[in-house]
This record gives structure tokens, C-alpha cells and sequence, in this order.
């Protein structure tokens, strides 16, 4: 029942002082409140301060960044032990200095709660913990079997990367007469290295920004992590930063990106029309091009007088840079035809250098390559898989028809860091260090190796991957014979080095 609720505040109103009085008490109850906690928690300083530690000074690592292919250089903080923050390397000839986003939110995946703390095996259906020792015997027995009914049906998804792991990991499987890996990448731009490769003989060739007085892009964010991501960034800037001589910036595309928000003029063609929009600038500029600029204006939905425009600007202001990026189904016939369009306006060689070109999408698998191994899976002929640092049954176009077909593997193995689509349907989990805690080294810009170290020991209890199938290798005594010592061994033999 309710009852009637009588205010007794003054008509005058609060005193100032009761009302201090008041606010006082208030701020004292929540600090003994704050304050209180169910657990005790002892600041310990060290006994014996580790080598190269000293209590409360940073010590800094330089390595490489590995949150995308561009192989950028870092100089990581750490503190007791323990990295606290992420920069870009000055010295560093890819990025220079400067850090993307996800770089420096490399952090968060290093002390990422949901990693994988052991390796997993799968028992009564679920995935349940359990020791490096029964992982790797596990692992030992199905490859036994594998290589005595002939491996050739194996498949190994490993996401894409330069460096020497590549190579170790093919020599690896070819130890058990396994096929050589699908280097998997979800965001590589397909079309656009489909197309460098026909046209310049490279998958990636340097974009100069510095040379060129105008930019045109079609569809390529490349502000927002496309392409060379942070090397792009950096040159575009400092050619726009240009107090005279800097180059006017177009962008063309269905959605203004962070590109086009940039840009000095945007021209919002229609999704999937790029293609005819570049065809037709083409045969303005005196090319081959197969469609008139009043043909492409109507298919893309802009103006004409945008397009021939356009079109007086290719013709008059030199040299041009013209970038093709997207992600239509046509997007290999856009990277074409302004391939054909950089060639006619004399941009191969000044603005475009193949001679000059990046190794980072080198080797990358095409997603046809990755739907047959599917296929293949879906008619019950892969006995055994292995997938690390990719999630296909997420990413890949058709990611449902890729789990279906996935379930249906004999035995399947991730080397993932953290639970996924992919890993959740895998036999056995066997995880990978985060890369800030690995050895590696990258080569995205040839004739320049980048380093990767170590900057803390592994959070939790995971190895990483090839030290992993190096103690797998011990199980078969024909494979270990060819086996190095331990991963930092092999790459110190292979670039040349001390691994003491």
C-alpha cells in the first residue's frame, strides 16, 4: 500500500553548509566503499631482477610488426618484463616512424583473455585441455598413419607472409609427402595483383606518390589499410604536405571513404561500375577503350561532366598516378583497364615502378585455390588438414558451404592463438605464440630483411608453430634428420646469422 511521501525541505531552501555537510559524508562512504576489496593483492618487488631488467625502466625491443603483410618495423616498450606500448621503428625503411591502428593495437592481442592458455584435443566431443607431451603424441600418430596410407590428400591452410617460415613449413610437409601449404590471406586485393601480375610482371609495384601531380583512385582505400597500408599512408602525406607541386587527389567509388574524404573531388559511381568508368576514360585519353564516357556516366550514375572532367585533367596534368582497388566481382577488369590507362598516359616507369615493386602479396593463393581444397574436403578425400593463422570457414566467400565441408576431414588440426569458426571444428589445437612473443623476419620490400624477436615471454602456456612440428618431427626419425635445432636456428642459417 502505498503511502504519501511528505517533503521537509525548508521553504528557504538548503543551507550551504548542510549542504557541504552533506556531500562530505556522501564522498567518504564511497571512498570506504572503493576502497573495500575481496581480494589481497602483494606488490613483490624481484628477488633477483631477470637479465637486462631493472625494476620500473623501460626496456625497448625492435621487431616487426606481423597485424598485416606490410612487415612494418616497431620499437615495443617493456617494463618488468612485461610490453606496455607499441611504436613504429624511425629507422625503419617501410614505415618510417609511423604505426597504424592495428599496430598498436597489437597489445590488446598479446593479453587478449579468450587466447587459447594450453594446447586442446577434442574428447567426448568438446574440446577440453590438455599437455604439450599428448598434443604432439597425438599429432605423431595420425601423421604416422597419414604418410603410411600416402599424405598427398593433406591440406595446410597457412595464412600469408613473407619471411622464412614460408619455406620451413613446405619443407616440412614435404618431409611426410604432404603438398605444399595455401597461403591464405582474407583481405588480399586479388583483382588488383591479378591485374599487376598480366600488366607489370609483379604482384606489387611501388606506387610513387612524390613523382605524381595527380592521384586517381578507383575504389582503393588506401588510407584505410589497403595495399602496402602504412608505406602508402606515409608517401601519400608527405606528398600532399607539399607546400607547391603537391598532387590534386580523385577518388571514384560508391562509398566515400577515408581516401575519398580526403580527397579534392569525389565522383560516386555505382558499385561494379569502375570497370566501364576506367574503359571509357581510356579511350578518352586516346587508348583502346571500349565504351564512351555518355555509356559509362549512365551506368555508374554520375554526370557526364564529371567524367570528361575527369578525363581533361588525365590529359593535361602529368604524370598521373591511377590506383584500382574495390571489392567487386569485376575488380580484376577495373586493375586492368587502369593498367591500360597508366600505360597510355605514361605513368609505367615515373609514378608506377614494377622495377621497384613490394614482395608482400608474393605467393598469396587465390580464393579458387582455397575452394578446391574444399572441394575436395566436401567428397570425403582429405584425410588430414592443418589451418594456422586463418579462419576460412568465416572469411572465405561461401564460409558456410567451407565449415560443411571442413566437418567431413578425418582429422583436423588449428594452430590458432584464439577460438574461432575454423578451430572450433578442429581435433586438436595446438597454440600458436602471439607475434610479439615469437622469432621471425620479414622481406615485403626487396632487398631489405626485417627482423623479428621476441619482446616477453609467453604469457601462457603456447609454443610457437614451428618449434611446434620440429618436436612433432622427432617422431619420425627420417623427417627430424632434416629438421633444424629450433626456429630462431633455422632463420639465423637462412639469412645469415648467430642464433647464439
Amino acid at each position: 500500500m502505498s503511502q504519501d511521501v511528505t517533503d521537509t525541505t525548508p521553504t528557504e531552501g538548503v543551507k550551504r553548509r548542510e549542504f557541504l555537510k552533506v556531500l562530505g559524508a556522501t564522498s567518504a562512504a564511497a571512498t570506504v566503499v572503493g576502497c573495500s576489496s575481496d581480494k589481497v593483492e602483494k606488490l613483490i618487488p624481484y628477488v633477483v631482477s631477470p637479465d637486462n631488467t631493472v625494476p620500473g625502466v623501460s626496456t625497448y625491443y625492435a621487431t616487426t610488426c606481423r597485424e598485416c603483410g606490410a612487415g612494418c618495423g616497431l620499437l615495443v616498450e617493456t617494463r618488468d618484463g612485461r610490453a606496455i606500448k607499441a611504436e613504429g621503428n624511425p629507422q625503419h625503411p617501410v614505415n618510417h616512424g609511423a604505426l597504424c591502428a592495428r599496430g598498436q593495437a597489437g597489445l590488446q592481442g598479446l593479453y587478449n583473455p579468450d587466447r587459447f592458455r594450453t594446447p586442446m584435443i577434442r574428447e567426448g566431443g568438446k574440446l577440453v585441455a590438455t599437455t604439450w607431451d599428448k598434443a604432439i603424441a597425438a599429432l605423431q600418430g595420425k601423421l604416422a598413419d597419414a604418410k603410411k596410407n600416402g599424405a598427398k590428400d593433406a591440406v595446410f591452410i597457412n595464412q600469408h607472409e613473407q619471411g622464412s617460415f614460408p619455406a620451413f613449413l613446405d619443407s616440412w610437409l614435404a618431409g611426410y609427402g604432404m603438398p605444399g601449404a595455401i597461403s591464405y590471406d582474407a583481405e588480399a586485393p586479388l583483382g588488383a595483383i591479378a591485374a599487376n601480375k598480366a600488366a607489370y610482371s609483379t604482384s606489387w609495384p611501388k606506387l610513387d606518390f612524390q613523382a605524381a601531380k595527380l592521384v586517381v583512385s578507383f575504389g582503393a582505400d588506401f588510407l584505410d589499410g589497403w595495399g602496402m597500408g602504412v608505406t602508402t599512408q606515409v608517401d601519400f602525406a608527405e606528398a600532399r604536405a607539399k607546400l607547391e607541386g603537391g598532387p590534386r587527389a580523385i577518388y571514384v567509388g560508391a562509398r566515400r571513404s577515408l581516401t575519398g574524404l580526403n580527397s579534392d573531388s569525389w565522383i560516386p559511381a555505382r558499385p561494379g561500375s569502375s570497370a566501364i568508368v576506367a574503359q571509357a576514360l581510356l579511350a578518352a585519353v586516346g587508348g583502346k577503350g571500349g565504351a564512351s564516357l555518355k555509356q559509362a556516366a549512365d551506368a555508374a550514375g554520375v554526370s557526364i561532366a564529371s567524367l570528361e572532367s575527369l578525363a581533361r585533367e588525365l590529359k593535361s596534368i602529368k604524370p598521373s598516378l591511377i590506383i584500382a582497388g574495390g571489392n567487386a566481382e569485376n575488380d580484376t577488369e577495373t586493375a586492368l583497364a587502369v593498367a591500360e590507362l597508366n600505360k597510355a598516359l605514361g605513368n609505367v616507369g615515373v609514378t608506377i615502378k614494377p622495377a621497384e615493386g613490394y614482395n608482400t602479396y608474393e605467393g598469396v593463393a587465390s580464393h579458387a585455390a582455397v575452394r578446391e581444397a574444399a572441394s575436395r574436403m566436401a567428397d570425403g578425400k582429405v584425410s588430414l588438414a592443418f589451418v594456422r593463422g586463418a579462419n576460412p570457414a568465416h572469411t572465405l566467400q561461401g564460409a558456410v558451404k567451407f565449415a560443411d565441408a571442413f566437418k567431413k576431414v578425418g582429422y583436423k588440426v588449428s594452430f590458432s592463438s584464439y577460438p574461432d569458426e575454423t578451430t572450433s571444428l578442429c581435433d586438436l589445437v595446438l597454440p600458436d605464440h602471439h607475434a610479439l612473443e615469437s622469432w621471425g623476419d620479414a622481406e615485403t620490400v626487396k632487398g631489405t630483411l626485417s627482423l623479428q624477436q621476441p619482446t616477453m615471454d609467453p604469457v601462457f602456456d603456447t609454443r610457437q608453430t614451428a618449434d611446434v612440428l620440429i618436436a612433432v618431427a622427432k617422431g619420425d626419425s627420417a623427417v627430424a634428420s632434416k629438421m633444424p635445432a629450433d626456429y630462431r636456428t633455422f632463420i639465423a642459417a637462412r639469412v645469415g646469422g648467430n642464433a647464439g
